[in-house]
C-alpha cells in the first residue's frame, strides 16, 4: 500500500468518523435513542469520557496523551517500513490511526467522545466508526500475527518484486 493511500484510509476513517458524530450531534439530543431495528440496533447519543466499555471515566487528558502515543508510533512504524509494508498490515495500522485521531479529536475539541452505535440486542457499549476502525485494525493485526509468518527478508522481496512488476505483493 502506498504512503498516500496509507495515510488518505486514515483520513477517510477521520472524516466519516467526524461527520457521523455531527450529524448525531446535530440531529439527535443527547441521551435520546432512535430504534432502527427495535431491540436489535439502535442510534443511541451517548457520551464518553473514559476509554473502550467506559473504562477511566474522567481521564480525558490522560487517553488524549495516550492516544498521541499510538498515533507516533503508527506513524513511525509506517515511515519506517515505507513501500515493504504489506497491505494486511497496513490496514491494521491505518485503520486505528484514523479511529484514534477521531476519537482524540472529541477529546480535545469536546472533553469526551461521541458514541452512538447501540446493539440493544446483546447490551453491548455504545461505539462510534473510530472504535470500530481501530477494533477491526487490531482483528487485522492478530491475524496477522497468528496466521502470516514472514521475515523481513520476505517482505523486502516482495516489494522490489512489486517495484519492479508493479503488482502488489501477497500479504
Amino acid at each position: 500500500m502506498g504512503q498516500w493511500v496509507f495515510y488518505a484510509l486514515a483520513l477517510l476513517i477521520l472524516a466519516l468518523d467526524q461527520a457521523t458524530k455531527a450529524w448525531l450531534r446535530a440531529k439527535i439530543p443527547f441521551g435520546d435513542s432512535v430504534p432502527l431495528f427495535p431491540g436489535v440496533f439502535h442510534i443511541t447519543h451517548t457520551r464518553n469520557t473514559g476509554a473502550a466499555f467506559s473504562l477511566f471515566q474522567g481521564a480525558t487528558y490522560l487517553l488524549a496523551l495516550a492516544a498521541l502515543a499510538v498515533i507516533v508510533v503508527i506513524v513511525r512504524a509506517q515511515r519506517q517500513a515505507g513501500p515493504r509494508l504489506p497491505l494486511s498490515l497496513a490496514l491494521a495500522l491505518a485503520l486505528p490511526l484514523g479511529g484514534a485521531l477521531g476519537n482524540l479529536v472529541d477529546r480535545l475539541r469536546l472533553g469526551y467522545v461521541t458514541d452512538l452505535f447501540d446493539f440493544t440486542l446483546i447490551n453491548f457499549p455504545v461505539f462510534n466508526v473510530a472504535d470500530s476502525a481501530i477494533t477491526i485494525g487490531i482483528v487485522i493485526l492478530i491475524w496477522r500475527t497468528i496466521f502470516v509468518k514472514e521475515t523481513d527478508g520476505q517482505i523486502i522481496a516482495a516489494a522490489t518484486e512489486t517495484q519492479s512488476t508493479g503488482d502488489a505483493p501477497a500479504a
